[in-house]
């Protein structure tokens, strides 16, 4: 495993819930705190951001009853403005078990810790978050065409595409199929200076029976 890998997931298993009071309100009374729901998302997400030096954060994250994440503030900054933004980015894509209490979820005020470990650039093009699942698709759904289309993708700071343009192609009915798939591609936006950022990125999906696949050729990031 390299070093990577384990810190992020290190980093993880210290996230931790526990009531905070924010003002002169009681916190809310739960008989179990909220509970990270998607770990691996965030690892992911952890691993998109990267970062350039030791950093750590504590997020304060209201959670409402069905765990979504409603508000995220910063409890503790690292000391580095880019990277408490990037730690609330994150924050932001958190999914919770709610709080329960007398066997009802309930909303709670939670206090998160993130750390940034990862020694990696600070500058981070966009990655393709499904494209194992992509290949799937177009060698059981177009498993009968064989070529390539090469398309330009504008990629926002949310990870949505904005725009699609075409590059190159070895047939209609191959960039047809592209155009198909593309609604479903799933992006980690470019990173600078650990903030998301808008990039044009190129694509290319190689259509080839089993062997099919799909991925980022350069970007701009």
């Amino acid at each position: 495993m390299n070093r990577r890998l384990a810190v992020s997931r290190a980093a993880l298993a210290v996230v931790v819930a526990s009531s905070i009071s924010c003002s002169s309100t009681p916190p809310p009374t739960y008989d179990s705190p909220p509970t990270l729901a998607n770990r691996e998302e965030i690892t992911e997400a952890l691993r998109a951001v990267g970062s350039g030096l030791d950093a750590n954060v504590v997020l304060l994250v209201n959670v409402d009853q069905n765990g979504r994440a409603l508000r995220v503030r910063i409890g503790q900054s690292s000391g580095d403005e880019g990277l408490d933004a990037a730690a609330v980015w994150v924050g932001e894509r958190m999914r919770f078990e709610p709080a329960m209490h007398d066997g009802k979820p309930v909303a709670a005020l939670v206090k998160v810790p993130v750390t940034f470990d990862v020694v990696t650039a600070p500058v981070r093009p966009p990655r393709l978050r499904n494209a194992e699942e992509i290949a799937v698709t177009m060698a059981g759904d177009f498993g009968n065409l064989d070529g390539f289309a090469r398309l330009r993708i504008r990629v926002d700071p949310e990870g949505n595409i904005n725009l699609v343009k075409d590059r190159q192609t070895s047939g209609r009915d191959v960039l047809r199929a592209a155009h198909d798939l593309v609604r479903d591609l799933e992006f980690w936006p470019a990173f600078k200076s650990f903030r998301p950022v808008e990039t044009w990125v190129n694509v290319i999906f190689e259509f080839a029976g089993s062997s099919s696949q799909v991925r980022i050729e350069s970007s701009d990031g």
